[in-house]
C-alpha cells in the first residue's frame, strides 16, 4: 500500500480529535475494515515507538504538543532504516519539510480534512 492510498483511507472518515489513543484506535479500525496489513506500536529502539507501520511507511498520530517537539519526534523516526517514508496524522497546524533525514514526510491535518 502506498502513502497516497493510506492518506485517502484516513481522510475518508471523521475521527475523534479529543484523545490521541482513541484516535489511534479509530484509525486501526479503519485499517482492519479495509484489510490493510499494519503493525501497531512498533518499537524502533528502546526509546522510540511509532504508532503504526504499513510496510516501510511509518505513521505517527499527534493531536497535541509543541510543533518543535513533534518535528523532533519525526526527525528521530526518520533516522531509522526500517522507516522509508513518514505520515504525520495531526490536527496541530504545522508545516514540515518535504524530506527529513532524506526521508519523504507527509502531513495529514485532520482538522483541515473536515473542511
Amino acid at each position: 500500500m502506498d502513502l497516497r492510498t493510506i492518506t485517502k483511507l484516513i481522510q475518508s472518515r471523521r475521527f475523534s480529535l479529543s484523545d490521541e489513543k482513541k484516535l489511534q484506535g479509530e484509525i486501526e479500525e479503519e485499517f482492519v475494515s479495509a484489510g490493510v496489513g499494519y503493525r501497531r506500536e512498533v518499537r524502533l529502539d528502546d526509546r522510540n515507538i511509532i504508532d503504526f507501520m504499513i510496510g516501510p511507511i511509518g505513521i505517527e498520530v499527534k493531536i497535541k504538543g509543541a510543533r518543535l517537539n513533534i518535528f523532533r519526534q519525526i526527525e528521530r523516526y526518520a533516522a531509522f532504516g526500517d522507516v522509508e517514508k513518514l505520515l504525520l496524522v495531526t490536527n496541530v497546524p504545522m508545516g514540515m519539510p518535504e524530506l527529513v533525514k532524506g526521508k519523504p514526510i507527509h502531513v495529514l491535518n485532520l482538522a483541515k480534512a473536515w473542511l
